[in-house]
């Protein structure tokens, strides 16, 4: 949907219709996203007597070999796009929450239904890891019309690090013996953290946590001790009147946590006594096992500077115009999560009834899921423009029985749209040069013909 500014966002190629655009502060745009590649939560729970209890029919093995859990916020506080001539110029602040959990069938399998289907094989959590990441991004981007066909964009972004764990290594195996239900832990992990608890030995091996930075909460969102720099690039290909290809690389960038830090590692092979799969496991039983690993692995906590990398995105699609009211478009995303590719397809038509009026209804595979029809609609009442576009409608309504919820909506001030509608049907920037394109060429031919 090109004629919406945020579309700027996921391809810094494209181009507001309207010579002004500005984000009106903290309304202008909020994305929300939640995707499980493994199971609902319908799957696994019912809701019985007011709470809700597990599902004993569930298979937890019918999960991938890796799966993952992953969350995003991202919310837009200012931004801005100027057009002049074939030039767009855009600014943009965003606070952003990005969150994954990486997890195998294994644990899958022994957090619902304990050691007994491990009967001489071990529990494979390799891979096993998470990440929180909240930061501040400064965006300043430009795109430029290279020639009737081609339109190029970049963005480079000024990123400010607010709070970030990750986890470290994810060499993580259990062999449980069947008769005495004694567990070989063989570990090679850890964690970096920039967060105000941190990790405190109170004595030989026994680690708690405890509050060792306190600041007010304004403290910590203007905290500009953790700098990082990204990239976006992408590109937009008119290959005829009707055809056009595009794509954009976005996120290619780090962060260097320099503050409030904790970093800890833990590796070795130990042969716990359980039994680890009797018994109440609660808090107490957990530190218990901690602090055993402790006492007989290899572990180490340091306070040091590490590099958060962000995942990587890449978009590419192809746009088909159909008439002068509808395109057929395809896109094919992916995100580079760590040691984990998230991919997906959508399929859409969009329509343009009215010069001021977008809509689209659009179905995508993702996150090994076929359940995911989408829409969007924006709407331009001079000079405001209101949208909302979601890729899984009944994940709004039904969230419990869908792997993907998403939203994006928010409200924009565009200004000196008016003439703009007034000679644009198609809204959106690549169709209409695509029309002056081929202007030139009829003009052309008429011209030789004469």
């Amino acid at each position: 949907m090109h004629s919406l500014p945020e579309a700027n966002f996921l391809n810094p190629a494209v181009q507001a219709r309207c010579p002004v655009f500005i984000g009106l502060p903290l309304v202008s745009s909020l994305h929300l996203n939640a995707a499980s590649s493994g199971f609902t939560v319908s799957q696994f729970t019912d809701f019985e007597n007011g709470e809700f209890v597990r599902d004993q029919s569930f298979d937890p093995s019918g999960t991938n070999r890796m799966n993952f859990l992953l969350w995003e916020v991202h919310a837009v506080i200012l931004a801005a796009g100027i057009r002049r001539n074939d030039y767009y110029y855009t600014f943009s602040v965003m606070e952003k929450d990005n969150a994954a959990l990486l997890y195998t069938r294994d644990l899958a399998i022994f957090s619902i239904d304990g050691s007994g289907p491990f009967a001489g094989r071990p529990v494979n959590l390799r891979g096993t890891g998470g990440m929180f990441n909240h930061y501040r991004e400064y965006a300043l981007g430009i795109s430029r019309v290279v020639s009737g066909s081609l339109t190029l964009g970049f963005k480079a972004k000024l990123l400010f690090g607010k709070f970030n764990v990750e986890t470290t290594g994810n060499h993580f195996d259990m062999d449980i013996d069947m008769n005495s239900r004694d567990i070989v832990f063989n570990v090679d992990a850890g964690y970096n953290s920039s967060l105000p608890s941190s990790l405190r030995m109170e004595s030989d091996g026994d680690y708690r946590f405890y509050q060792r930075y306190d600041a007010s909460v304004p403290g910590y969102l203007m905290n500009g001790g953790n700098p990082g720099l990204a990239v976006d690039v992408g590109f937009i290909y008119n290959y005829s009147d009707r055809l056009a290809f595009s794509g954009s690389l976005l996120d290619l960038g780090f962060i260097t946590y320099r503050s409030n830090l904790t970093n800890f590692s833990l590796d070795g092979e130990y042969l716990y006594s359980g039994p680890f799969g009797s018994g109440t496991r609660d808090d107490r039983y957990l530190w218990d096992v901690f602090d055993e690993l402790n006492d007989n692995m290899n572990e180490e906590l340091t306070y040091d500077v590490y590099t958060h990398f962000l995942d990587p995105k890449l978009y590419l699609g192809a746009s088909y115009r159909y008439n002068h009211r509808y395109d057929i478009n395809l896109l094919w995303y992916n995100r580079l999560l760590p040691g984990k590719l998230q991919t997906g397809v959508t399929v859409s038509v969009l329509a343009h009834p009215r010069p001021s009026l977008e809509t689209s209804i659009s179905w995508s595979y993702m996150n090994h899921s076929f359940l995911n029809l989408g829409m969007g609609l924006g709407y331009v009442k001079d000079p405001l423009q209101i949208y909302l576009v979601s890729d899984n409608i009944p994940g709004l309504i039904l969230p419990m029985r869908t792997k993907n919820v998403n939203l994006r909506l928010g409200i924009n001030l565009n200004l000196g749209c008016r003439k703009v509608l007034d000679i644009n049907d198609c809204g959106c920037a690549w169709l209409r040069d695509a029309e002056k394109q081929r202007a030139r060429k009829e003009e052309f031919t008429r011209g030789k013909k004469r």
